[in-house]
This record gives C-alpha cells, sequence and structure tokens, in this order.
C-alpha cells in the first residue's frame, strides 16, 4: 500500500464527506477509493469514517489522523515541491572544493558575480590541494588540475572549465639588469624561482617548434606554491616559470614580460569534477556554466 497516496484519499474523501466526490477529485472510482480506503483502515486497525447510506462521517480516529496525520503530508508535498523546483532554479548551499592557486585566483573571485546572478545559493568554498572524497564529505564539485583519469570507473564526472601552462616571466627592470635568457640553457646564469609539489615540477616538458623538450630547471630557490612564486618574480629580483592564469594581468599591464617565448609547457585542463547524477542540481549546473563563461 502507497500509505502517501492512501492519506490523499483520506482528505478527500474527509473533506467532501463522499467517496463519490473523492473519486472526481482525484479522477478515479468510487470501488478504488472504498478499496484503499479500506486497506489504510486495516493497516492502522481503526474505523476512520462511519459510514451510512445517507452520509460519510470521520470518527475519533479518523479526525486526529486528519488533524495531525495531513500537516505531516503537507510538510512532506512542501519539501518535495522545494526539491523539484531547485532543479530548475538555483538556490540551496553549494560546497566548493579547489586547488590552491586557482581557486585563490579564479575561483574565488568569481563567487561574488556568481551569488549576484543567483541570490537563492549560498557558497562555501575550501581552498586544498587535498584530493577531497566529495560524497563522503559532502562537497557538490571540485577544481582540480590535470588528467580525470580514473573517473569513468566511479561515479564522478569531470567537465573541462579551463587550461594553464607555464611560461617563462619577469620584470622589466630584472631583463634590464640580467638581460634575457635566449635558450634553456642561458638559465643557469639567472636566478630562476622554481615550484615543486611533491614529484610535480622537478622536471618540465616544453614545446619547441612542435618538439618536445624536457629539461629541469636549477633548485637554487625552491617554493611549493605557484602563487609564492609569481610573488617573489614580481620582487624583480627573479625570474620564475609560473602557471599562465596567474600572470595574464600582470603581462598585460607591463609589470612583467615573457621570457623564451618559443618555449612553453604542455598545455594542461582544469576540470570541474562532480558526482553523476541523472538530476543535476541547479546550483552545480549554473556555477559550472558561470565558470566556463568567465574562462
Amino acid at each position: 500500500m502507497n500509505r502517501f497516496y492512501a492519506m490523499e484519499v483520506f482528505r478527500a474523501v474527509a473533506q467532501d464527506s463522499s467517496f463519490a466526490a473523492a473519486a472526481r477529485a482525484l479522477n478515479t472510482s468510487p470501488p478504488t477509493i472504498s478499496r484503499v480506503v479500506g486497506e489504510l483502515e486495516d493497516d492502522l486497525g481503526v474505523r476512520l469514517f462511519n459510514r451510512s447510506t445517507r452520509q460519510v462521517s470521520l470518527t475519533e480516529e479518523g479526525e486526529d489522523l486528519l488533524r495531525r496525520g495531513m500537516a505531516l503530508i503537507d510538510e512532506f508535498n512542501a519539501i518535495t515541491e522545494e526539491i523539484r523546483e531547485r532543479r530548475e532554479v538555483p538556490r540551496g548551499h553549494l560546497r566548493i572544493s579547489s586547488v590552491v592557486s586557482f581557486g585563490q585566483e579564479h575561483v574565488a573571485p568569481s563567487i561574488p558575480a556568481f551569488m549576484d546572478k543567483h541570490p537563492g545559493v549560498t557558497v562555501e568554498l575550501d581552498i586544498s590541494n587535498r584530493r577531497v572524497d566529495l560524497i563522503q564529505e559532502h562537497f557538490d564539485l571540485a577544481i582540480r588540475v590535470g588528467g580525470a583519469d580514473g573517473l569513468a570507473a566511479s561515479n564522478l564526472k569531470a567537465r573541462k572549465i579551463a587550461t594553464q601552462k607555464l611560461i617563462f616571466v619577469a620584470t622589466p627592470d630584472y631583463v634590464t639588469k640580467h638581460g634575457a635568457p635566449r635558450v634553456l640553457a642561458d638559465l643557469a646564469r639567472h636566478k630562476v624561482v622554481k615550484h615543486i609539489s611533491g614529484n610535480w615540477g622537478r622536471e618540465n616538458t616544453f614545446q619547441q617548434n612542435g618538439n618536445k623538450v624536457h629539461y629541469a630547471l636549477p633548485e637554487t630557490f625552491i617554493v611549493n606554491s605557484p602563487t609564492a612564486g609569481r610573488n617573489v618574480v614580481m620582487t624583480g629580483r627573479a625570474l620564475g616559470l609560473i602557471a599562465d592564469y596567474l600572470v595574464a594581468p600582470q603581462i598585460a599591464d607591463g609589470r612583467l614580460v615573457r621570457l623564451l617565448a618559443d618555449y612553453e609547457t604542455v598545455e594542461q585542463p582544469i576540470y570541474a569534477v562532480f558526482v553523476h547524477k541523472h538530476f543535476m542540481p541547479a546550483k552545480v549546473r549554473a556555477f559550472l556554466d558561470h565558470l566556463i563563461q568567465i574562462g
């Protein structure tokens, strides 16, 4: 027995004091209404209606069920309707995990504009290079750099939202004082800040004229944060190999210049990873579209 349907039938009979009127309201037959009410009474072990040839009236138990049970049904209907609306209208709390630099430089600044467009959404952004478990830790999506290997075997799905490549940069003042390197070997005579995270970054693969070149930068000054590397370069006392999105504004306004333009690393995708569901919540879909739109 479908108890929720049975309760709707019970309410319809109670409101109209008639099995026939309830059948018309619910677009079914009087025998069906009578059967459902009978099953509900059998399930509860009480009689809900006093029946006669002229009228149908609630018993004391029926009045109690109508007063208390219908409040629960109405609340359930309101909740389910609200959840259905969330598929269409972004609302609710959005939890995002992002790698540090991209999260600080790109994701966080984009959130106020997103919230302006969707005032029904509140946002929590967790900045960490730790690979979170979206399901166990209740994250709606995570921003990750690099491949999306292994997702096909899980219930996660990825959508590419941006790309990054590493480029050599320095301040104009640094170039004036120390000159610009012409080939990779010239870097040995420069002060270079090198970003290493775990085993990543010890050797880089560059593309030059369609060919791949493997090269390990000098390790005289190592940092484990790309943002820190950029900030070192901005002092004018070192050059660095920095993610393009981190230095694009400084290149645009002339505070940094690009060096060794013939050498750039292989482009890496940046993905938004989320739990694969048949119905994606509108808040997640809207935020993905927002990230792609702003590039």
